[in-house]
């Protein structure tokens, strides 16, 4: 069976991701913003899927002018046949136009989304649109339990819905497990995200000051790059130990798995985060994570107590209480929790996702949807 899976850029998760279903279907995978620099990405590797990406696009963020996009759209609809076609979300012009695409050569839709219905304040008239073109796309693979459930609300059907989206390599990362705390050259607490706005930095910096204050001793590194790295470098001198926080760079890959192990633990302070891959990656290590109930992945992987921690992101008072817990935590209770964090990703591995993967698309055959309403409003939103 042919599948053609649509988004913005390949990265190395997805790479892992695709890999794993290509062994079930011809996979063909089109990137419809290839030099996007969203995330800084640098890899290159061997695939069992094929690669196609869109040409002309002003800008790297930005899709290709309208009749251009048609036209390649078009061609490449023609030219692989794909009884599928999976659309990472519903926003982009690219995205609206495959849908009316697809809906004139009568091709199923599927929806990925890791969307939620916290994510943003949502208003009446957005909500309707949306439900509108929702009835478009005949199946959904979302990341997890919010974003399933949003989709329900949304007026999805909910045994069209399939997961999990967001999986990394889990052997990947726990083959480079973190060591016993006591055998770390410096323990310390590890932060991996970008550094913008919603991943809430100033609120983690607040609370590793409460920890330092009432004597902390573990270090903290931030790994990460974005418009706030001035601050965030003025926020760390302002500390009662400067000293023990680091903050690096961007990590590719290759480079990021040895960060992880060198950690004691992890943290995950934001404000807003659709899911939060980095606390796969960490659970994965086997580090016990401390992860903001503002994350969609919170409701999924973290177990308060047993798989990791979760706190409100808006009281750094209780993260630091529970940077001290993880400071103190026995080495027994530290397996413990590690074994536990373990078994839940077993629903969040690459093998998981080629199976929804393939749910979806079996779904989208079995029960296809098409809807005039919907490919109309993709056609307006399109040229607005």
């Amino acid at each position: 069976m042919r599948v053609l899976i649509a988004l913005h850029r390949i990265g190395p998760y997805h790479h892992a991701r695709f890999q794993a279903a290509a062994r079930q279907i011809d996979l063909q995978v089109l990137e419809t913003r290839p030099d996007s620099q969203e995330y800084l990405w640098q890899f290159q590797a061997d695939a069992d899927y094929s690669r196609h990406q869109l040409s002309g696009q002003p800008s790297p963020e930005t899709d290709p002018p309208l009749p251009e996009l048609d036209r390649q759209l078009n061609e490449l609809l023609d030219e692989l046949q794909p009884q599928v076609v999976l659309s990472v979300g519903w926003a982009d012009c690219a995205y609206q136009r495959l849908l009316t695409a697809c809906h004139r050569s009568r091709i199923p839709l599927v929806i990925v989304s890791d969307s939620r219905q916290r994510d943003e304040p949502r208003s009446a008239a957005k909500e309707w649109i949306k439900r509108q073109l929702l009835q478009g796309y005949s199946a959904a693979l979302v990341a997890g339990s919010e974003s399933r459930s949003y989709l329900t609300q949304l007026g999805f059907p909910a045994d069209a819905i399939s997961q999990p989206w967001d999986v990394v390599d889990n052997d990947l990362f726990a083959a480079g497990a973190s060591p016993p705390v006591t055998g770390c050259a410096s323990p310390h607490f590890l932060c991996v995200s970008r550094l913008v706005e919603k991943k809430n930095h100033r609120g983690l910096l607040a609370a590793f000051a409460t920890y330092q204050n009432q004597g902390g001793t573990w270090g903290l590194t931030l790994i990460g790059s974005g418009p706030l790295e001035r601050e965030l470098r003025q926020g760390i001198s302002q500390l009662p130990h400067p000293g023990r926080v680091i903050l690096q760079p961007f990590q590719q890959l290759s480079n990021l798995t040895a960060s992880y192990a060198q950690a004691s633990a992890f943290v995950l302070a934001s404000s807003a985060d659709q899911w939060g891959l980095v606390v796969n990656e960490a659970m994965a290590v086997g580090l016990p994570c401390l992860v903001s109930n503002a994350c969609g992945c919170a409701v999924d992987l973290i177990d308060h107590g047993r798989t990791g921690w979760s706190f409100d992101p808006s009281e750094p008072q209780a993260l630091a209480v529970l940077m001290h817990q993880v400071e103190r935590q026995s080495p027994q209770a530290r397996a413990a929790m590690q074994q536990a964090a373990r078994q839940r990703l077993e629903a969040f591995t690459l093998e998981s996702f080629a199976a929804g993967l393939c749910q979806s698309v079996s779904s989208a055959q079995r029960m296809p949807r098409r809807s005039r309403r919907a490919a109309l409003i993709a056609d307006l939103l399109s040229r607005r």
